[in-house]
């Protein structure tokens, strides 16, 4: 069996290859490359970057599955240059040298990956590995290719007929996997059957797998703030939201099928037709607890153990990097959540290919569809009663003049409860009644310590007494173990999406290769091709709404939409009110009557007998209501001192809507107007490149025309919505613009000695931009006003949605990412297999999109209408004046190039280092500039490999440093330096069977996030557990 094919190689674009990756103009159609062994494999990938120009990494299908990959990104992460993000454990997106502007390919062609509809940055999360025949990563740009990335393009490329033995072959695979946390039993199973003869072959291939991850978090939940960022003049740390710690298991179902049919009509023509299909259903399940300020206010943690970061904020007064924190909990929740996920694809592709003596065209038409749905369901379970009592900062009985009133609901829900749970005898107008939302909650905000100093955070403070429902003496940890303590605070669905992008391509392309010797004693060959390619993409963002007390209080007969299923929602905006009039606790009939009540809740109530009482959206749920519930005590092994709590469990909302229409009647898909756009994308291109050489120097000479044509369509943004964290949608404004690129590529190398190459490559590079960057619209946050201590001047009254930024995130004119593209790179040949190379590349970027942060740029209405204060605005503007340069150093080493017999010569090892420095324009706190988000500085791979005749392992290292995540202010959040090991042990029976087993991430590598003040001073901010996970299985081939 082939080992890894991982190293810097030249090859020319093709749309289909054997098992080692080989140029097509280099084969007969129908040839079989054989290639055995991991050493064999090696030779190969030597051999091709040795004979071609164009610089690749290339790995072949033997390599795709050898070591445990999932997904093709796993199998990516081996290549120098290139770094990966994991979700789950499981590689899912790429970027090459450092950026993620990185084009995908299928067979040659643009590719539309659901998983990044609207994004350039690949999210190849969905593909099975095992489909693949190769993967190339172009670094250099080839004129030829359909499209090209500003740091580089990635080719997939699946299996054709004419690739295959002619006759009958099956090949089949079965395996079982199991993970060191989830203890879970998941299973791969994939095949491929194919046939042909001289003039006709057909193939299929699919592959089926099942894994249930463990993915585990601690750390912050919500925004990230400054305690003083709402005010302050003192030392200033980080104050988030909140802080979530979540046993998180990912499970992922996989289903991917190759189909392709080949016909030779004679020696010269050859027609292809295929369709590539991917299906991924991905359920993020967590459960665990979140505690958080409630946007109550950012005075509720007081740091006990910190130091001076060095660094000053824009008061002057330090940042403090905090090992310990005192917590003021005014939020308290079991909190169960799942996103699911559901992706397919399919992408057909019919070609005719044409080949005789020195001319060869090719003609292509190409059809794809993808479309992605992503769905969030949530239930919080919280544990306080929600009274109020001195020093409370948050509670539902907010009407200062009688302290009895809370959560409200008509007749037919009160008659319900019991009479011991109403909290008063105020009957309303229509015989509503006020009811105790949980009376076994506790009554008084935790009091909790936070130390963040080991290598998980720890938690204390549950043993303290605190008042409540279960009576003296009772620990917050007593009422985290009671079922009946549990009320639900609200059931949502926001932040959903669904995505939807069509793509047709029509491509010509034709070459002409001269006769031995050249034109002139140089020209050796002529390419021209010419492109049409038009992609329409929507993009939606959601939030699920129910209609509430329709034909039962409500304004309108349907009744209100609301978002939060939530018992702090009170139903009175002007929008739309559902509720009835009760007697006004703070009338004072010495004083002169208003003409008309107002709202009980208002700011200022009207001094009228009665005042409008709304109803409460989400009645007086118990836990376990809707849905199973279990108590949990393993939090994933990223958080101690944690006691156990219950938990819904959160398979309940695999199908949020069925869920949600089920216990709230039909539900809406209410639009998000700021995050949905329409953008289609036509591009007209045409290439002419030609290939020369003389003695021992060749080059390639190429121009790329580029016409894009944009239109976008965008949403404009009314007023916020109520119930709800969105906006009404006023209308559409549709813009149009193009624009042309005119990119050169020159790519030179020169043999000093048959062993002693030198490379050099220059070219011009043009990506458009993430689709939101043209589309997005206004989107404007809100929070809930705070309601306790003394309100601001622009403070809204009491449980109002009040207004605190915004965004707007597309601008049509922007201009898209362009760079200069520089590469050299020295290659020294010692064997057959064996090799030396180091390289070094530069990528002057003079086009791209930053964010820019305005204070007081925008004024909009809070929830009630009215508008209060001014808000900070971000917009994307354009960029210029980046780069990235660094360098890369190669070894293959196959010890039988050195090693003439005996044991060792069966050893190898496949090894780079790839450096990597940038920067942008963005500052830190110390001055310094920003790296471009998600780039490493350093990686390195090392690969150890044995072959005999039929034993084969290989253990596999990845590092990678710390890389910028996003920044909070002046303060960068990174991920920490990471390493992984995988290793593969296979044995082969015979020619037809084998078997193997494979670990990944045997040592069990976590995900660990930090803010950095400066570099000597960094705080925690998070960490995933990823689990080692191993497998078994067998391989079959006939």
């Amino acid at each position: 069996m082939a080992g890894l094919l991982a190293t810097t190689a030249m090859v020319a674009p093709a749309w289909a290859q054997d098992t080692a990756v080989v140029p097509q103009d280099t084969q007969d159609a129908g040839e079989e490359i054989v290639v055995t062994g991991i050493r064999a494999s090696q030779a190969k990938s030597v051999d091709i970057k040795r004979n071609e120009t164009a610089i690749v990494d290339a790995i072949s299908s033997e390599d795709i599955g050898k070591l445990p990959d999932v997904t093709i990104v796993d199998a990516l992460q081996r290549i120098s240059g290139v770094q990966i993000q994991r979700s789950a454990g499981e590689g899912s997106t790429v970027n090459i040298r450092g950026l993620p502007q990185v084009i995908t390919l299928l067979n040659g062609e643009q590719y539309l990956s659901p998983g990044n509809l609207g994004t350039a940055q690949p999210n190849l999360n969905d593909i099975p590995a095992q489909l693949m025949n190769a993967v190339v990563v172009y670094k250099s740009q080839d004129t030829r290719n359909a499209l090209s990335g500003i740091s580089g393009t990635i080719d997939l490329r699946t299996r054709r007929p004419f690739d295959m033995k002619e006759g009958f072959v099956f090949s089949g695979q079965g395996e079982y996997a199991r993970g060191s946390n989830t203890k879970h039993n998941d299973y791969l199973f994939s095949g491929l059957a194919s046939w042909r003869s001289d003039r006709f072959g057909a193939m299929v291939g699919a592959t089926y797998s099942r894994n249930r991850l463990g993915n585990s978090y601690a750390g912050i939940g919500g925004g990230v703030f400054g305690n003083n960022d709402w005010g302050g003049s003192g030392n200033n740390w980080i104050s988030p939201h909140g802080y979530e710690f979540f046993n998180r298991e990912v499970e992922r179902q996989r289903f991917g099928i190759n189909g392709a049919v080949q016909f030779k009509i004679d020696d010269d023509w050859t027609v292809t037709g295929e369709v590539f299909h991917t299906e991924l259903v991905e359920h993020n399940r967590a459960a665990g607890i979140n505690i958080s300020n409630r946007w109550n206010g950012l005075g509720w943690t007081t740091p006990t153990d910190s130091t001076p970061s060095g660094q000053t904020a824009g008061n002057g007064q330090p940042w403090l990097d905090v090992n310990q924190y005192d917590l003021n909990v005014w939020w308290f929740n079991s909190f169960s959540v799942n996103r699911t996920a559901r992706e397919h694809s399919t992408n057909y592709n019919f070609q005719i290919d044409y080949d005789k003596d020195n001319f060869k065209f090719s003609a292509r038409a190409l059809k794809s569809n993808a479309n992605m749905r992503s769905m969030n369901g949530q239930v919080q379970g919280d544990l306080s009663n929600w009274q109020y009592a001195p020093g409370r900062a948050f509670t539902l009985f907010r009407n200062a003049a009688d302290r009895t009133r809370g959560p409200f609901y008509p007749a037919n829900i009160a008659s319900q409860y019991p009479a011991s749970q109403y909290s008063n005898g105020v009957v309303g107008s229509r015989g509503g009644r006020y009811i105790n939302p949980n009376p076994l909650g506790y009554g008084q905000d935790p009091q909790l310590h936070l130390d963040l100093r080991g290598s998980n955070p720890a938690i204390s403070g549950f043993d303290t007494a605190i008042s409540g429902g279960l009576g003296a003496g009772k620990t917050l940890k007593d009422y985290m173990a009671n079922l009946d303590s549990y009320a639900v605070a609200a059931f949502s669905s926001e932040g959903n999406q669904e995505n939807h992008a069509s793509l047709g391509v029509f491509r010509a392309d034709g070459s002409y290769d001269f006769d031995e010797g050249g034109l002139f004693g140089l020209l050796n060959r002529v390419d021209v091709g010419v492109r049409r390619s038009d992609r329409q993409t929507q993009i939606r963002n959601f939030h699920l709404f129910s209609n509430f007390y329709g034909g039962n209080g409500a304004a309108v007969p349907e009744g209100c939409l609301a978002q939060w299923k939530a018992i702090d929602v009170v139903m009175d905006n002007a929008q739309c009110s559902a509720g009835e009039f009760v007697s006004n606790p703070g009338y004072n009939a010495a004083l002169p009557a208003a003409t008309a009540p107002s709202n009980c809740t208002a700011a200022t109530v009207a001094n009228t007998p009665t005042c409008f009482q709304g109803y409460t959206v989400n009645r007086p749920t118990k836990l376990n209501a809707y849905t199973p519930v279990y108590f949990q005590t393993n939090w994933g092994g990223v958080v101690n001192g944690m006691p156990g709590l219950w938990v819904a469990d959160p398979k309940a909302f695999d199908d949020v809507k069925a869920f949600q229409d089920k216990v709230f009647g039909p539900s809406t898909e209410v639009t998000i107007p700021g995050n949905t756009y329409d953008v289609d994308l036509v591009e007209e291109s045409a290439y002419l490149n030609t290939a020369f050489s003389t003695g021992g120097f060749k080059a390639n000479l190429g121009l790329r025309v580029i016409n894009t044509k944009l239109t976008v369509k965008q949403n404009l943004t009314g007023d916020t919505r109520a119930y709800g964290d969105t906006n009404l949608d006023t209308g559409d404004v549709v813009s149009r613009r193009s624009y042309l690129d005119w990119l050169p590529t020159v790519t030179l190398s020169y043999d000093f000695t048959r062993q002693l190459r030198v490379r050099a490559a220059f070219a011009k590079t043009m990506i458009p931009l993430d689709l939101g960057n043209y589309g997005g619209g206004l989107t404007i946050s809100t929070a809930d006003s705070p309601c306790s201590g003394t309100p601001g001047p622009t403070d809204a009254p009491c449980g109002v949605r009040q207004v605190t930024g915004a965004s707007s995130s597309g601008n049509p004119n922007l201009n898209p990412w362009r760079s200069n593209n520089y590469d050299v790179s020295l290659e020294y040949y010692l064997g057959r297999a064996s090799m030396f190379n180091v390289g070094a590349f530069k990528l002057d970027i003079n086009s791209f999109v930053q964010s820019r942060t305005t204070p007081g740029a925008g004024r909009f209405a809070d929830g009630d209408g009215v508008i209060r204060r001014a808000v900070p605005v971000t917009q994307p503007e354009q960029g210029t004046g980046g780069s990235l340069q660094g360098f890369e150093v190669g070894a293959k080493l196959a010890f039988s190039d050195l090693i003439g017999s005996g044991f060792f010569r069966n050893f190898g090892i496949d090894a780079n280092y790839t450096y990597s420095d940038s920067k942008q324009n963005g500052r830190a706190l110390d001055g310094s500039r920003f790296p471009f988000p998600d780039n490493s500085k350093s990686q390195v791979n090392l690969v150890g490999w044995y072959q005999d005749d039929h034993l084969q392992l290989r253990v596999a290292y990845n590092y990678r440093t710390p890389r910028l995540a996003s920044t909070f202010g002046g303060i960068g959040i990174y991920q920490d330096t990471a390493q992984y090991v995988d290793a593969n042990v296979t044995y082969n029976i015979n020619d037809a069977f084998a078997v193997y087993v494979n670990g990944s991430n045997i040592f069990g590598e976590r995900e660990r996030y930090y803010f950095q003040f400066d570099d000597d001073s960094k705080q925690y901010h998070s960490q995933n557990r990823f689990e080692p996970r191993f497998s078994g299985g067998v391989r079959v081939r006939f």
